[in-house]
C-alpha cells in the first residue's frame, strides 16, 4: 500500500518531525519497500491547488496528516478534495489539534477515516499493519477514532510512550538531507513537570526522557550534516538540572559552529549552570525563556510556578556575559491581568533588555484546562484556530486591539535589532516607560495607515524619524534642534551598524557628515590606524580595505577630534551588528 506521510509547516524553514518519526516507526526492520512510504512536506503559504495536485500524483492508498493550529483548517479542506479524487484512499489524522476532539473531527468531516490521539509511534504501526493485512486489529487500540459503515467509534485514551528509547530515531540521511538549510528539531524529553492551565503539555503528568546515550548518539548524527540551528523542543529543557548540565557540557565541548536553541525556565538555573553557560562559546547557545507575566495573581491563577526575582536576576547574569542570545516571552490576555497590570509585566520584561521580546496572545487550545474553564473568567475567543482570546473579564476587545498594535511595532522595531541606540534614546529621554513608547508609536502608525500595509525596512526608518520629530516639536527650539540632531545621528549609527550598503537613507543624510575620499585614503595608508582598528587588514591594499569599511562624522556621538569607523568584514554572532569604533582625527595628520 502506497502511503504518503504529509507535513504542512508554517514556514519553509521548518520541518515536520512527526512525519519522520512515523516513517521510522513503520520502516525499520520491516519488509515494506522504502519507496512505498513517502514523506511530502509543504507550507501553509503554498498554493492549495499545488498541494492537492502533488499528493494526488502519488496515487496513495493511505494519506496521513500531522495536525496543528496553523494547518488543520487547510488539512480538512484538502482531505475533502482528495476524497473526491481518490475515494478509496484512507485518510489518517494525528497531532495535538485533533487528539482532544477526535470523535468530533470524524463526525464533522466525512472525508476523514481515522484519528490517532497522542503519540503515534506505537499506535500508527498497529493501524498501518492492520490495514496492510486487511484485519481489524486497530479496533482494539485505545486513543483511536475510526469510521464504520454506519457510525463513528471512539476508543478513549491518549497514547504515551513510557520508554522513549524504544522509539526508532527519525534522524535518517533522508531527513537530514531534506532539512538542509532548515531548522532541525530535536527532543531529549517529552512532557512537562508544570501544570500551566493554558498549555496542553499539562494535560498529562510527568516528564519522560530519552537516555543520555541516545541523546548524544542523535546529536552526533545530526552534526555530521552541519546544520545551522538545532532547536530542542523540550517544553522545559532544564526541569532536570543534572541532565541539563550534562547536555550543556556536551554541546559546549563539541566546539561546533551549530547554534543550539533551548526553551528553559531561568529561575531553575543554579550557580553551577550559570557558570557553565558563561563559558559557552559565543553563538553556541540560544535560550527562549517563557516569563508570560510578572503579575503574582495571574501566575497563581494559571498554576504557573515562577520565582520572578530569581528569574530576573539569572537573565541579567546571562545577558551580562554577552555570549548567549536570550529570547523572552510574554502572553497577553491571561486571567486576572488587566491592561494596567499587563503594562507592568511588559515593562518588567522589557527592562531585562533581552535580544528579543515576543509578545503573544493567549490561545485557548483544545484540551487545555483554561479552555474548559473559559466561563470562569468570561473568556470569549475565536471559534477558529488558533483560538485567540477576544476579550475576558479583565480586558476588552479594544484593549486586545491596542496590544496587537503594540505587538506589531515591537516586532518592526525592537525585535528587528536594527534600532537599539535610537529606541533607547527615545525611551529614556521622552517617555515614562517602554510600554508608553511603543503604545504612542503604534498610535502614530495607526493614524497614518502604516499598520494597514507591509512597510519596507527603509520606510520604517523614515517613520521612526518622523515619529520622533513630531514628538519633540513642542520643545523649545534650541532643545528641539539638539535632540533632533542627536537622534538623527543615533539612527545613522544604527543603520550603518546593520547595513553594509552604507547608503544612508535620505531622511537622515547630511553633507556635513561625509568625509572626502582623499581623507579616507590618507587614513587607510596610516599603518598605526590599520594596526589598531583594522588588524585583519594589515598589509592589504587600500582598495581592498575600502570595500569592507566606512567612515562618517557623527559629532554628537563621539569625542572632539573623532570620527566613526564601521567594519563590515563580519557580524557579531549575537546582535548581528557590524563592529564600529571611534577613530582619532590625528591619524590624518
Amino acid at each position: 500500500m502506497k502511503t504518503v506521510l504529509t507535513g504542512i509547516n508554517s514556514k519553509y524553514i521548518h520541518t515536520c518531525l512527526a512525519v519522520w518519526y512515523l516513517k521510522s516507526s513503520i520502516s525499520k526492520g520491516s519488509k515494506i519497500p522504502d519507496e512505498s512510504i513517502l514523506i511530502r512536506e509543504f507550507t501553509i503559504n503554498d498554493s492549495k491547488d499545488n498541494i492537492l495536485a502533488e499528493i494526488y500524483k502519488e496515487k496513495p492508498d493511505i494519506i496521513t496528516f500531522s495536525c496543528y493550529i496553523w494547518n488543520t483548517e487547510l488539512i480538512l479542506m484538502l482531505s475533502k478534495e482528495l476524497k473526491k479524487l481518490l475515494p478509496g484512499c484512507l485518510i489518517v489524522l494525528g497531532g495535538p489539534e485533533v487528539s482532544y476532539n477526535a470523535e468530533a473531527v470524524l463526525k464533522d468531516n466525512c472525508s476523514i477515516d481515522f484519528v490517532l490521539c497522542g503519540e503515534g509511534e506505537e499506535t500508527f504501526p498497529v493501524l498501518y499493519g492492520s490495514l496492510l493485512e486487511g484485519t481489524d486489529a486497530y479496533r482494539s487500540l485505545s486513543g483511536i477514532a475510526y469510521r464504520t459503515e454506519s457510525s463513528v467509534v471512539y476508543n478513549k485514551g491518549f497514547s504515551l510512550i513510557q520508554n522513549l528509547d524504544d522509539i526508532n530515531s527519525p534522524y535518517t540521511p533522508e531527513l537530514l538531507e531534506a532539512a538542509a538549510n532548515r531548522i532541525v528539531y530535536y527532543e531529549s524529553s517529552r512532557g512537562c513537570p508544570f501544570s500551566c492551565s493554558y498549555c496542553i503539555s499539562s494535560t498529562f503528568n510527568g516528564v519522560r526522557f530519552f537516555s543520555m546515550d541516545r541523546v548524544k548518539q542523535d546529536l552526533n548524527t545530526l552534526l555530521l550534516y552541519k546544520p545551522k540551528l538545532i532547536k530542542f523542543v523540550d517544553r522545559t529543557f532544564n526541569c532536570n538540572k543534572r541532565r541539563a548540565k550534562e547536555i550543556f557540557e556536551y554541546i559546549i565541548g563539541l566546539k561546533s559552529s551549530t547554534l543550539f536553541h533551548f526553551e528553559a525556565a531561568a529561575d531553575l538555573f543554579d550557580e553551577d549552570i550559570l557558570r557553565l553557560l558563561s563559558n559557552a562559546p559565543k553563538g553556541t547557545i540560544q535560550l527562549e525563556i517563557g516569563i508570560q507575566t510578572t503579575n503574582a495573581d495571574t501566575l497563581e491563577e494559571i498554576d504557573r510556578v515562577t520565582d520572578i526575582a530569581k528569574l530576573s536576576g539569572n537573565v541579567k547574569k546571562i545577558l551580562d556575559n554577552g555570549n548567549i542570545h536570550v529570547h523572552l516571552d510574554l502572553i497577553a490576555g491571561l486571567p486576572c491581568e488587566n491592561l494596567e497590570t499587563f503594562k507592568k509585566s511588559f515593562n518588567d520584561v522589557y527592562g531585562m533588555r533581552p535580544h528579543q521580546l515576543q509578545l503573544g496572545f493567549l490561545k485557548l487550545l483544545h484540551g487545555s484546562r483554561i479552555r474548559k474553564e473559559a466561563e470562569k473568567h468570561g473568556f470569549v475567543y475565536r471559534s477558529y484556530a488558533p483560538y485567540e482570546v477576544l476579550k475576558n473579564n479583565y480586558v476588552s476587545f479594544e484593549d486586545i486591539l491596542l496590544m496587537k498594535d503594540v505587538e506589531e511595532v515591537l516586532e518592526r522595531y525592537y525585535n528587528s535589532s536594527r534600532y537599539g541606540s535610537s529606541l533607547e534614546f527615545i525611551e529614556e529621554g521622552f517617555f515614562p516607560d517602554a510600554f508608553e513608547l511603543y503604545y504612542r508609536l503604534s498610535v502614530f502608525c495607526r493614524e497614518r495607515g502604516y499598520l494597514d500595509r507591509p512597510i519596507s525596512y527603509r520606510e520604517n526608518i523614515a517613520i521612526l524619524y518622523e515619529f520622533f520629530e513630531s514628538r519633540i516639536s513642542s520643545q523649545k527650539l534650541s532643545i528641539c534642534e539638539k535632540n533632533s540632531e542627536v537622534f538623527r545621528q543615533k539612527m545613522i549609527f544604527d543603520f550603518l551598524s546593520c547595513d553594509s550598503s552604507c547608503a544612508v537613507p535620505e531622511c537622515l543624510k547630511r553633507e556635513k557628515d561625509l568625509i572626502s575620499v582623499g581623507s579616507i585614503h590618507q587614513l587607510l595608508k596610516n599603518e598605526e590606524l590599520v594596526k589598531e582598528y583594522l588588524p585583519d587588514f594589515i598589509g592589504a591594499p587600500v582598495k581592498s580595505i575600502l570595500k569592507k569599511i566606512f567612515f562618517i562624522k557623527l559629532n554628537e556621538l563621539t569625542q572632539d577630534g573623532e570620527i566613526m569607523l564601521f567594519d563590515y568584514s563580519g557580524r557579531d554572532l549575537l546582535s548581528g551588528r557590524y563592529r564600529s569604533a571611534a577613530v582619532k582625527y590625528f591619524f590624518l595628520g
